[in-house]
């Protein structure tokens, strides 16, 4: 133990004498601007890799965001094309609906297409999956609840409509005038 505390005691007074020396040391002027043109390079040379380090670090960050860029135009498009593909499988899925009201209401004559196909479409929105024997049973219970969509091929005098009796095609105009000028 004892060893230890001479050797810190013998550094101290090293360090003492190393600094008394140092203040007893007179400096020349040659001395003082060769050590303030040292310490000017220093600086040059420090203010120059400080300049470099900013440069490296705007190239670093610019390369990040141009990368982080690419990644946002990578999503953004692939956000596009989903809502792109889920809008063209909904207009697939709406026209393979079509046909099939088309196919299963061709010979139930109903007087507007038009009207039966959205009031058929209305009551297919509850069906959980629709095929041809969706769509059938859906035309039947529709032609049972609304009869008045389906025109009778019958004409009877008690509903106002009269059959025809002769069955010539319509003259237009122009025939009608052609038969008279012929007579």
């Amino acid at each position: 133990m004892v060893d230890k505390t001479n050797s810190v005691d013998s550094v101290e007074s090293e360090i003492n004498n190393s600094e008394e020396l140092e203040e007893n040391k007179v400096f020349t002027a040659e001395d003082i601007k060769a050590v303030q043109l040292e310490a000017k390079t220093y600086r040059k040379e420090k203010a120059a890799l400080k300049k470099e380090l900013e440069e490296v670090k705007t190239k670093l960050e610019a390369l990040e965001s141009e990368k982080l860029t690419e990644t946002e135009k990578d999503k953004k498009k692939i956000a596009e094309l989903e809502k792109a593909l889920s809008d063209i499988n909904g207009a697939i899925k709406a026209k393979e609906i079509d046909n099939l009201i088309l196919k299963a209401s061709i010979g139930k004559n109903f007087v507007d297409a038009e009207t039966a196909t959205l009031l058929i479409k209305k009551e297919l929105e509850g069906v959980e999956e629709i095929n041809e024997e969706s769509v059938g049973k859906v035309i039947e219970s529709l032609i049972k609840s609304k009869p008045f969509l389906v025109g009778s091929t019958s004409a009877s005098v008690s509903d106002g409509n009269f059959a025809r009796t002769n069955k010539e095609p319509v003259k237009d105009a122009n025939k009608m005038f052609a038969e008279w000028l012929s007579k």
